[in-house]
């Protein structure tokens, strides 16, 4: 699974989960030197890279249907490994444990820098538009934005392979697709670990939705897209988007399955509002 933290992650967290970047004193922002976020989000990348496979592992582990609630990714990154401390030796614990508290570190200039330096960023983790896209179904069938313009609504569910909330309720989102195909509407998934056309992801994929019944489409795109960008964006597992037909978010994203009834009811009112606009 590509781990890579998309350029607005840092954003993107406190946006989705209610966090607010803590404030620095003028001593503490001079140390940031003159890298920019972007530079130093660079720098993540490179720390996650180095270590893929345990994190991997890590992530692995994550109860995904509840979202981290701590506003500096290196805490979430470090309250993730502790939950899996007794499954990683010694040394690969305090490998990961280092590059936690790095990126707490990067986190922490991060937030020290002048609005400006992140005001971009801010704009792009707040947009509410799926960026337009090309790519394939998992049968390696072509697709575009243009299925946004051919719905009344869309709902687009992000999960991954080895996260059981995500499972659970593909049975449900199947359902919930034969109900919105008869109002014009359509469920998509988008496995994150199917991103690139990862063949093994993709195989794996398949399986697990065949198992589960699940027969709605589920598309992947390059991770360097903006669409990737914006997958890759998403903190918790899983999470499910309601968009119109000029592909803008209706309501707040779903943070949880909705094989849970308050979940279910507040997904329902996002589709009553977009079915509501697209009548008018």
């Amino acid at each position: 699974m590509n781990i890579k933290r998309a350029t607005a992650l840092a954003l993107s967290l406190s946006l989705l989960l209610g966090a607010a970047a803590c404030g620095k004193s003028d001593s503490e922002a001079a140390d940031t030197g003159s890298k920019t976020s972007a530079e130093l989000l660079e720098e993540e990348n490179a720390i996650l890279d180095a270590h893929q496979e345990l994190w991997n592992q890590v992530f692995a582990s994550m109860d995904k249907s509840s979202p981290a609630t701590a506003e500096n990714y290196g805490d979430v990154l470090l309250s993730a490994l502790e939950n899996c401390r007794d499954k990683l030796s010694d040394g690969d614990y305090q490998t990961l444990k280092s590059d936690a508290e790095s990126i707490r570190s990067i986190e922490e200039q991060i937030a020290a820098l002048p609005a400006d330096d992140s005001a971009g960023q801010s704009e792009t983790a707040a947009a509410s538009a799926f960026p337009e896209f090309t790519g394939k179904d998992l049968d390696g069938n072509a697709v575009d934005s243009s299925l946004f313009a051919n719905n009344a609504y869309t709902v687009v569910n992000f999960w991954f392979s080895g996260c059981k909330p995500c499972v659970a309720e593909l049975g449900e989102l199947d359902k919930l697709n034969q109900t919105a195909k008869q109002q014009g509407g359509e469920v998509i998934g988008i496995n994150t670990e199917t991103l690139d056309g990862n063949a093994d992801a993709i195989a794996t994929a398949k399986e697990i939705l065949q198992t589960k019944g699940a027969t709605y489409r589920n598309i992947y795109f390059d991770s360097s897209s903006d669409a990737g960008t914006f997958a890759l964006g998403i903190m918790a597992f899983p999470t499910t988007y309601v968009f119109d037909r000029n592909g803008n978010a209706v309501g707040e994203p779903l943070l949880g399955g909705i094989d849970n009834a308050d979940n279910l009811a507040q997904l329902q009112k996002n589709i009553d509002a977009a079915l509501a606009a697209d009548q008018k």
